[in-house]
């Protein structure tokens, strides 16, 4: 792996430091979906607002909006404003607009205070990636950004669990758990140490161009990523259901089976990157990815379905931890909160853009047409990653 840069030390934090890191990692999933088993709740008791079935829905899809904004801002705010210091200040933002809602009688004011939890999830998430990338030494940083990818998915299964319970005294004691962000910045602020003095170096010509501008060719591959991690569940319940597998537990139990691969995967990513480049990494995950979707499409009995989403999980284990690695590596480690930042906007806005492209194709030939051409986007971003393989310079050929 390429040496460290001397502008900014990357430390030696403790296992208390990375776990308090690592616990910022639900936070996310749960401000994306924990709303959603009280939203039927929500609905009736504002059905006097005109639209509020519209309105009750824009509190998740203008979260993922503002999510965008959140990741640019952040990005650029952290290198005037100092990561830890910022983190601190999104942390606490984060839980007083998610939990006040609790006490809020007006659905536009709710809509609101979740555009402002949305910036700052999305700015908290990019810091979380950049105190990793920068205060933990190269040797363990893979390691624990597989480790933060599986505290995400799996803490996020454990909270869902808590909302479930927790709605059945009202729909807005679920607010209240965003309050859980508080005790985490607590943790964080108690084992992180603060950053060892540096001297600030400018980006060397072969990084110069990432860091100092717009990394629009890490951006543009993190929308890529975006499309074909975060749509795959939109189309499966309907093909599912189109060849006569559509019942609810079975849907959720190919869920389970895909998402346990994926946890698997992540938590040995550190082990894979020791042993592969980048560039491999990419190749094989993006590769194994495709070949789970053509499988889960051409299968009609549910031993092939659940190898299919066991396939597919694996390849996208690695997808998200191997591209914030390679994002780190490509600029020294001052920018790489920028570089985060702008990679992170990509990956919220993937979705937001490929939808209507895959809802076209559902539309004309149906579910399984659409997660074919996810297929057929995993295998062009394969073929990016090996054609344009400059834009992960040094990621690919040094790191």
């Amino acid at each position: 792996m390429a040496s460290e840069r001397p502008g900014v030390s990357a430390g030696n934090l403790s296992l208390a430091a990375c776990i308090a890191l690592c616990g910022m990692a639900p936070l996310s999933g749960l401000a994306l979906s924990g709303i959603a088993p009280v939203m039927p709740a929500i609905s009736d008791e504002f059905a006097h607002y005109p639209n509020s079935g519209m309105l009750v829905r824009l509190m998740m899809s203008a979260l993922s909006a503002a999510m965008v904004f959140g990741a640019l801002a952040t990005g650029l705010l952290a290198e005037r404003i100092g990561q830890l210091r910022l983190l601190m200040v999104l942390l606490a933002l984060y839980a007083v607009s998610g939990a006040g809602i609790f006490l809020l009688d007006n659905l536009y004011a709710m809509v609101g205070f979740r555009i402002v939890q949305g910036i700052a999830n999305a700015g908290a998430g990019v810091l979380a990636m950049a105190l990793i990338t920068t205060r933990i030494p190269a040797d363990r940083r893979d390691r624990w950004l597989g480790f933060f990818s599986v505290t995400g998915a799996v803490g996020v299964m454990l909270l869902m669990l808590v909302v479930g319970a927790v709605a059945n005294l009202g729909w807005r004691y679920v607010f209240l758990m965003f309050l859980l962000a508080l005790p985490v910045a607590v943790a964080v602020l108690l084992t992180l140490p603060p950053p060892e003095p540096g001297r600030a170096e400018p980006a060397s010509p072969e990084t110069g161009g990432a860091g100092a501008g717009i990394p629009w060719g890490l951006t543009i591959f993190g929308l890529i990523c975006g499309s074909i991690v975060t749509t795959i569940s939109m189309y499966l319940p309907y093909h599912v259901a189109d060849i006569g597998h559509g019942a609810p537990e079975t849907v959720a139990m190919l869920m389970v089976v895909g998402a346990g691969m994926s946890a698997l995967t992540a938590f040995s990513f550190g082990w894979i990157r020791a042993r592969l480049s980048a560039l491999q990494t990419f190749v094989i995950g993006f590769a194994v990815t495709a070949a789970g979707l053509v499988l889960l499409v051409a299968a009609r009995e549910m031993p092939l379905l659940y190898a299919g989403m066991a396939i597919n999980g694996a390849g996208l284990g690695v997808i998200m931890p191997n591209l914030f690695s390679a994002a780190a590596a490509a600029v020294p480690a001052e920018q790489r909160a920028r570089m985060l930042g702008f990679v992170r906007a990509g990956i919220y806005a993937g979705p937001l853009v490929a939808q209507p492209l895959f809802e076209w194709v559902m539309l004309n030939w149906g579910a399984g047409a659409s997660i074919l051409a996810i297929a057929a986007i995993s295998l062009f971003a394969l073929a990016i990653s090996v054609l344009s393989r400059g834009i992960f310079a040094p990621a690919v050929e040094a790191y």
